[in-house]
């Protein structure tokens, strides 16, 4: 769902691939990583989607206050909307620079930067 809406794909972690022994403990772990993968599909599907809903807000309330003629109005939530905007910037930046850093030192980067994420 995540890569049809968002162009997002997840990786499974690197050391979960291959194969997994026909035990009980060994469907116990491949449940464990299932539960923790949807987690974090449903939190970045959250994130996401409430970005978008918070984008299109700004935008409809500053094509309303122009068309309204309130010009100072559709400014001052243009402003807003240009934060909304920078923050993402800034967010793809910052998580950028993490993921770069963690594949230097050689961690598994798909579990250290999304369990890690604080923000």
């Amino acid at each position: 769902m995540i890569h049809k809406f968002w162009n997002v794909r997840l990786n499974p972690p690197k050391d979960v691939l291959g194969p997994v022994p026909d035990n009980p403990a060994g469907r116990e772990h491949v449940r464990e990583e299932e539960e923790r993968m949807e987690e974090k599909v449903y939190r970045i599907w959250s994130v996401l989607s409430t970005f978008e809903e918070s984008s299109a807000a700004c935008i409809s309330d500053m094509l309303l206050h122009v068309s309204n003629g309130a010009h100072l109005d559709g400014v001052v939530v243009a402003k807003k909307f240009i934060w909304h905007v920078d923050v993402l910037f800034q967010s793809a930046d910052r998580l950028d620079s993490s993921m770069g850093a963690l594949d230097m030192s050689g961690k598994n980067t798909y579990t250290a930067s999304l369990t890690g994420y604080s923000g």
